[in-house]
């Protein structure tokens, strides 16, 4: 592996303040003034980590070593001769080994392949190559993926058998991210379908069912979302479907998609704090917010004395909530609430 040493590039040296005359001294990665505060200079350091300091002047110690095995990867000791791609092989100092030397150390980094790397682990490598896939279709942070992945070594680690890894990572997932508290959650069903896009035989009730038989390794403190979380990305979805403008213009409304957006928005927020949790008897939070979708636009409609521009249908289109639960959402629990009263 490379060697990176670490190195400060030095700042000329100011003696007094050139403000007020004060003495200078170094504070973090700036030179101030003592006596006003004003920055006089920046200290610039190379971000970098070393494991054994380069000396030129000996021959001891030239192994160098990368950070180990990462969370979310499987790749035996974590290093590699020179660089992972390279062929034309340098020394410590940076100079080319003797060709006599260039060919042995070609053949050595040739024979530590891939498959040697993840020997006895070719199970977890395949499974991470998985996550990192999903990872990306779904657009899921890095905190998230390295969370998914350490539970998923954490279970494996205490459980004497496993019924089946990809359901389990598809759960591993899911649990990272009702752990990870934020306004655009990701539902059950959506993990599910990432899954059978790739080819895996993975539904909500396999991610379910490992999630009962294993949730006792982790530590299950994570909070349900609420509709409150889904409110904004469901709202977007919405008002990015290809027919709002036209909706629009047929309804006579002369808001754009900002304006309409920003009063959607403001309005389900106001509906979601007049219904109670204990009001919405444990339904789905996801079909939910797309009912209060619903009904927010006939609340602005009734409020600007104009027509209501969503249909059920578009809110189906957008947000993949079926129209008959939209319908049950709002005729059975919100209409008596807000439209009756």
């Amino acid at each position: 592996m490379f060697n990176i040493s670490q190195k400060e590039i030095k700042v000329k040296s100011i003696e007094k303040c050139p403000e007020c005359g004060g003495s200078i001294i170094p504070n973090s990665f700036e030179t101030i003034c003592n006596e006003c505060g004003l920055v006089i200079n920046g200290i610039f350091k190379a971000s970098s980590f070393i494991f054994n300091r380069a000396n030129e002047t000996s021959n001891l110690s030239k192994q160098y070593v990368a950070l180990g095995e990462r969370t979310d990867f499987i790749g035996g000791l974590g290093s590699f001769i020179d660089y992972e791609n390279s062929k034309y092989l340098k020394d410590k100092t940076g100079k080319p080994l003797p060709p006599n030397e260039q060919k042995l150390f070609r053949r050595l980094k040739k024979n530590y392949a891939q498959f040697l790397r993840i020997k006895n682990h070719e199970t977890e490598y395949r499974i991470f190559n998985i996550l990192n896939k999903i990872s990306l279709y779904l657009n899921l942070n890095k905190n998230l993926r390295n969370n998914a992945a350490y539970y998923y070594k954490k279970i494996i680690r205490n459980e004497e058998k496993i019924i089946n890894n990809i359901s389990l990572i598809a759960f591993c997932i899911f649990h990272a991210v009702r752990k990870e508290y934020h306004n655009a959650p990701i539902t059950i069903n959506e993990i599910a379908k990432a899954f059978q896009n790739f080819g895996h035989r993975v539904n909500p009730r396999l991610i379910l069912r490992d999630g009962i038989r294993y949730k006792h390794h982790l530590n299950n403190e994570s909070i349900p979302h609420k509709s409150e979380d889904y409110a904004i990305r469901l709202t977007n979805q919405v008002i990015n479907h290809k027919d709002l403008l036209e909706r629009l213009e047929k309804k006579g409304v002369l808001w754009s998609k900002n304006e309409f957006q920003n009063k959607l928005l403001k309005k389900c927020r106001k509906i979601l704090k007049e219904l109670p949790i204990w009001h919405r008897g444990g339904r789905n939070p996801f079909i939910l917010t797309g009912a209060i979708i619903y009904l927010a636009d006939k609340l602005l409609a009734k409020e600007y004395k104009q027509k209501a521009v969503l249909t059920q249908k578009i809110i189906s289109d957008a947000t993949h909530i079926a129209e008959y639960s939209i319908r049950d959402h709002y005729v059975n629990l919100l209409k008596p609430f807000f439209m009756n009263s």
